[in-house]
């Protein structure tokens, strides 16, 4: 498949990302739909697109630090009240815009924001048991007893999943991981979730590997965004496993956002992905200049795809820590 057309694919999901990116004073976000109400979701993908854009960029770094809550997160949508699995997302743009741009992090009000949003990872976690459950466990077993495999929530409460816990680790590792020893502990317990998840065939599902007696099967998408997870585990068999399984879908036709993480994660591994990256571009065809798929943010991860065939995977890790 040639470089050209496959450049030309995305200058035009490009033009139509930025034909709707809405401008509110000098804030800028993007809807999950056309002339839709702003995603926290939508506007953190379609900036990592449009990065390079200094501009976009600057509107859309002040757009996310507007919208953070008091606690450091953010959520969904403007009327979820509560920072929810938004957070990962949405800090994994802002910390690629500042280092994209490098003098937005002389501003306080972005320096402010990045603490804090640090903090608020960190401090998400699921966590099973109470304070003095907790205390107890460390008085009776030590430290090795609060060492347990720990991933995210879609919202505060709720047990850990694998895509909420691959978004906070991709916030982490993608940018680089903070120097501060408690971000490389609170990865290697989420990392420890996800291997420890792994289906029997190889392969993610949505969180649990085994329900009351029953294996269940792994997703081409979740399978995707784990791999690109967790990166830094190349030689573990989980890894090669998920690996193996992705690329058992090479001659499926599944949803544009399945097809574009796939891309994504092969090309991470150096995997071939012609036949995944091909059922994409025709989807991008059929479309007729109406982006990639349902939606800006799946349009957003399109973007991303095709630049990673083109040698700039915004995904691959390029530094890795010892796990």
């Amino acid at each position: 498949m040639e470089n050209k057309q496959i450049s030309e694919s995305r200058n035009s999901l490009e033009n139509y990302l930025k034909a709707n990116f809405h401008k509110d004073g000098e804030k800028g976000f993007w809807p999950y739909k056309e002339n839709g109400q702003f995603s926290t979701e939508a506007t953190a993908w379609c900036g990592l697109a449009l990065r390079k854009n200094k501009e976009i960029a600057k509107s859309t770094a002040q757009f996310i630090a507007s919208t953070q809550l008091k606690d450091g997160g953010w959520s969904t949508s403007s009327d979820t009240g509560s920072s929810d699995w938004a957070t990962g997302p949405a800090l994994l743009c802002f910390r690629m815009l500042l280092k994209e741009h490098p003098e937005f992090q002389e501003e306080k009000m972005f320096s402010d924001c990045l603490h804090n949003a640090l903090h608020k990872v960190a401090d998400s976690r699921v966590s099973f048991y109470p304070v003095v459950a907790r205390l107890m466990r460390f008085l009776i077993g030590g430290p090795a007893e609060l060492q347990y495999a720990r991933g995210w929530p879609w919202d505060p409460g709720c047990f850990h999943w694998v895509e909420p816990t691959v978004y906070s680790l991709l916030s982490l590792k993608v940018p680089g991981m903070p120097t501060q020893d408690l971000y490389k502990e609170v990865s290697k317990y989420a990392d420890k979730f996800l291997l420890e998840h792994a289906c029997k065939e190889g392969g993610w599902n949505h969180g649990n590997h085994l329900s009351l007696g029953t294996y269940l099967p792994p997703y081409r998408l979740t399978t995707a965004e784990t791999l690109l997870a967790l990166q830094d585990y190349k030689e573990h068999k989980a890894i090669t496993d998920g690996l193996a399984y992705l690329q058992t879908q090479a001659n499926s036709d599944s949803s544009s956002i399945s097809l574009a993480w796939s891309v994504l994660a092969l090309n991470a591994f150096g995997k071939p992905c012609d036949k995944e990256l091909n059922f994409l571009l025709l989807r991008q065809t059929k479309a007729k200049g109406k982006g990639n798929g349902p939606n800006l943010m799946t349009t957003a991860i399109s973007h991303l795809a095709y630049s990673a065939v083109l040698g700039d995977n915004l995904l691959q890790l390029q530094s890795t820590y010892k796990g």
